[in-house]
């Protein structure tokens, strides 16, 4: 996460892949190396309180929140979002370390002291958000409210009936507003977010995924980011046979007109 604009904890969106760059593939386990970090949908401010754990920075006052752009040396370009409060990632031309694997049940996120498990349900609701999220149109407050509701589903309760409640003080974890540019309506957002989400509106598919960095060696904030699975990408062989065809229907028709 972040307290000033020298240790932003910036948070990103999504870079989506074209035809011919065929980037998207299956999701890949390996080493990403950022040869810079960038907020390029800007940010707004909130406020988190979390009594149960005290040590996010700062007592969690003028958080910045909004997606984080990661310029990458074997990804290219990826839009992220922070899954870590406790930790930090510096914006600039700086060169950091993860672990990638898909988000699956069972791996750890750092929550203070100790670490949080994720859940198969936090995976499903997050992959949800990813998919959904990233045909919206990516301006600050769409983007800000995406990571407060990633952040509400990785270390807020959920109610009994699953929903979440962003501003909801009964179990300790909770936001609120600085009263800054937009840092209202990213809340209000967020709220729809969710509700969006649990209530099975917006729902995941088999062509994404969610992809979990993780800092290598520890000390950077964790991110995920959308993957666009293989499945939902033309296997290059079959773009070159579509291509061909395409080509023999066009000198086909073109004798017939001459």
């Amino acid at each position: 996460m972040m307290a000033n604009i020298n240790q932003l904890a910036v948070k990103a969106a999504l870079g989506a892949s074209i035809l011919f760059g065929l980037s998207a593939g299956a999701a890949m386990a390996g080493t990403v190396t950022t040869t810079s970090v960038s907020l390029p949908n800007g940010s707004t401010t909130i406020n988190i309180v979390d009594t149960n754990q005290p040590s996010i920075d700062g007592g969690g006052s003028n958080i910045i929140t909004g997606t984080i752009g990661l310029q990458t040396t074997t990804l290219g370009s990826l839009s992220t979002y922070c899954v870590d409060l406790f930790d930090y990632i510096n914006v600039g031309n700086n060169a950091y370390t993860f672990n990638n694997n898909a988000l699956a049940a069972g791996q750890t996120y750092r929550n203070g002291t100790v670490n949080g498990t994720w859940t198969q349900n936090q995976v499903n609701l997050i992959t949800a958000l990813l998919t959904n999220g990233s045909i919206q149109t990516q301006n600050t407050v769409n983007t800000a409210a995406m990571q407060l509701a990633i952040w509400d589903i990785e270390y807020d309760t959920a109610a009994a009936n699953g929903t979440y409640n962003l501003t909801s003080t009964s179990d300790g974890f909770y936001f609120t507003s600085t009263g800054g540019t937009n840092s209202s309506a990213t809340l209000a957002q967020a709220q729809t977010y969710l509700n969006n989400v649990t209530s099975g509106t917006w729902v995941s598919d088999a062509s994404h995924s969610v992809q979990y960095l993780m800092s290598n060696p520890s000390g950077t904030q964790n991110l995920i980011y959308l993957q666009t699975n293989a499945s939902a990408v033309p296997e290059p062989s079959t773009v070159a046979v579509m291509g061909l065809g395409l080509i023999g229907l066009w000198a086909v028709r073109r004798r017939k007109l001459i």
